[in-house]
C-alpha cells in the first residue's frame, strides 16, 4: 500500500540563478526520443513517520533547492521551439522539479536484497514526470522528478526519473552527491569550486564533422508529444556479485587466451562474462536461437578527457560515446564464448580510445547503425562502477542498495561497485521467472570453471 504524505515542488532559492539556456549538443541529441532512466536509492532509516514529516521532509526539500541552485537544469524545461528548431533546456526563475514524499508498507529488508524480487514492486517508487505542456506553440517538457519513499521504522527509497538528454551518468551522481552532501551537513560546503560544481560551457564542445545537423535531421522526423510512462512487467529482478577474486581469474583467462589484448578490465570481463550468460540463458530457457542469430551488446564511454580541446571532469550534460558490437550466437554459446565476447569489448574499447582519428570516428553513422539492430538480441549496460554511488551519504548511514528500474525495458544489465569492497562489481538485471532461474545456473556455475 502507498500513502502519498506530501506533493510540492521545489526550486533554486529566489534569484540565484536567473534565466538560462543550454543548447543541446550532439553528445544530447543522441539520447533525444530514447528512454527515461529511472532509479532508486535505498537507505535505512530507524525512525518514526512523524520524525520523518516534522524533521527528514523539511531538511530534504531545503538541501534539493540549495543543490538546484548549482544544477539548474534538473528544474528547467526541455523547450521543442515551433518551425522544427533544435530543443534547448531553458530555465527561468520559479521553475522547479515535482518532489513527492510517499509512504509504504513493503518490507524494506526484502528490496534491497540481491536475491529475485519481482520488479513490478520497484515501479511505484519511482516518480513519473509531470506532464508535457505547449506555450505559444513551444513544447515545454519538464525533465527530473524524485519520489522518497518512507518505510517506517526501517528505511526510505530516493526514486529518480530523468531524460537522458539533460545528463549523462557523471553529471547526475555529482548532483546527488552534492545534495546528499547539503543535507548531511545541513548547509552548503564551505569550498564549493573546483571539480564540485558543474562546467556548462557548451562552446567547448566542438563539431566541425556537423554531426550534430546529422542527429538533428533524423531526430526532427519524430515529433515529440510527451514521455510515455514505464510500465510494470511480470519480469524478476536480481543481482549478482563479481568478486575481485572472480575478476582476477576471468581476467587471467582471457589474457591467457588473448595476449596481444591490450583492454582486460574488470569492465571488459564482467561484460564479456555476462553477456554469454545471458545468450545461453535465452537458449537454456526455451527462446528460439537460430545458428545465424546476430547477438549485439552496447555500452558507452566518457570521452571528456577524449576530446580535443579535452572536456573537465565535472562538464555538465552528455558526452558519451557508443560502442556496438556485434557475434553470432553459437559463437557465444560455444566453449569459448565468453572469450570471444572478451576479445570483442576488449578490442573495441582499445579502438575507440587509441584511435588517430579521434574517439567521434564513426560516430556520424551511429543512428544508422543503431536503427538496423534486432533490439531482441540487444544488451546494453547502465551505470558504471566508477561512479561509487555506495558512497554517497546524505547523512543516513551508508547506502544499502541501488537499483535501476529502467533496465526493465531497455535490456540493459546495470554495473555498479561491490557495496562492501569497491573492486567487486555487482551486476543488475530484469529478466522473465524461467530466463532469470537460467541465467542464474548458468553464471554461478560457470564461475567454478575458472577456479
Amino acid at each position: 500500500m502507498m500513502n502519498v504524505l506530501e506533493e510540492c515542488r521545489v526550486s533554486p532559492p529566489p534569484n540565484a540563478v536567473g534565466e538560462k539556456s543550454l543548447p543541446l549538443t550532439f553528445f544530447d541529441l543522441l539520447w533525444l526520443h530514447l528512454h527515461l532512466v529511472q532509479s532508486l536509492f535505498f537507505y535505512k532509516f530507524p525512525h518514526s513517520k512523524t520524525h520523518f514529516i516534522e524533521t527528514t521532509i523539511p531538511s530534504l526539500k531545503h538541501s534539493l533547492s540549495l543543490a538546484l541552485k548549482h544544477f539548474y537544469p534538473f528544474a528547467g524545461n526541455l523547450l521543442f521551439p515551433p518551425n522544427l528548431r533544435e530543443p534547448e533546456i531553458h530555465y527561468v526563475d520559479g521553475d522547479s522539479v515535482s518532489l513527492t514524499f510517499v509512504e509504504s508498507n513493503r518490507d524494506f529488508d526484502y528490496l534491497i536484497k540481491n536475491h529475485q524480487r519481482k520488479i513490478a514492486h520497484f515501479h511505484p517508487l519511482v516518480p513519473q514526470l509531470p506532464p508535457v505542456s505547449v506555450q505559444q506553440g513551444t513544447i515545454v517538457a519538464p525533465v527530473f522528478a524524485v519520489q522518497v519513499t518512507l518505510f517506517p521504522n526501517s528505511g526510505i527509497s530516493f526514486g529518480f526519473t530523468c531524460d537522458h538528454v539533460v545528463a549523462d551518468g557523471n553529471a547526475f551522481i555529482r548532483f546527488i552527491r552534492l545534495w546528499a552532501t547539503i543535507h548531511k551537513l545541513q548547509r552548503e560546503p564551505l569550498m564549493l569550486e573546483g571539480e564540485i560544481l558543474p562546467f556548462y560551457d557548451r562552446t567547448m564542445v566542438k563539431d566541425p564533422n556537423k554531426i550534430g545537423s546529422i542527429f538533428w535531421q533524423h531526430q526532427q522526423k519524430s515529433k515529440f508529444v510527451g514521455y510515455r510512462p514505464l510500465l510494470p512487467t511480470s519480469n524478476i529482478l536480481a543481482a549478482f556479485l563479481l568478486s575481485q577474486a572472480d575478476l582476477q581469474r576471468l581476467k587471467k583467462r582471457v589474457m591467457v587466451q588473448c595476449p596481444t589484448l591490450l583492454h582486460v578490465s574488470s569492465f571488459t570481463v564482467t561484460c564479456a562474462y555476462t553477456w554469454t550468460c545471458i545468450v545461453k540463458a535465452r537458449a537454456w530457457s526455451g527462446e528460439e536461437v537460430s545458428e545465424n542469430e546476430l547477438e549485439h551488446f552496447g555500452f558507452v564511454a566518457d570521452c571528456r578527457a577524449c576530446l580535443d580541446p579535452p572536456l573537465p571532469e565535472n562538464y555538465f550534460g552528455n558526452c558519451l560515446v557508443p560502442c556496438l558490437l556485434t557475434a553470432k550466437s553459437t559463437h557465444l554459446i560455444d566453449e569459448d564464448g565468453f572469450i570471444i565476447a572478451a576479445n570483442l569489448i576488449g578490442e573495441a574499447i582499445q579502438e575507440k580510445l587509441g584511435s588517430k582519428k579521434g574517439v567521434l570516428e564513426g560516430l556520424d553513422k551511429w543512428v544508422v547503425n543503431f536503427s538496423s539492430i534486432n533490439m531482441e538480441r540487444a544488451v546494453g549496460v547502465a551505470g558504471s562502477p566508477r561512479f561509487s554511488v555506495y558512497d554517497i551519504d546524505f547523512g543516513l548511514g551508508q547506502l544499502q542498495k541501488r537499483e535501476f528500474i529502467s533496465i526493465d525495458e531497455t535490456r540493459s544489465i546495470s554495473l555498479h561497485e561491490g557495496k562492501d569492497n569497491k573492486r567487486d562489481i555487482e551486476v543488475g538485471l530484469s529478466f522473465p521467472k524461467i530466463k532469470m532461474d537460467a541465467f542464474a545456473s548458468i553464471f554461478t556455475n560457470g564461475l567454478s570453471v575458472y577456479d
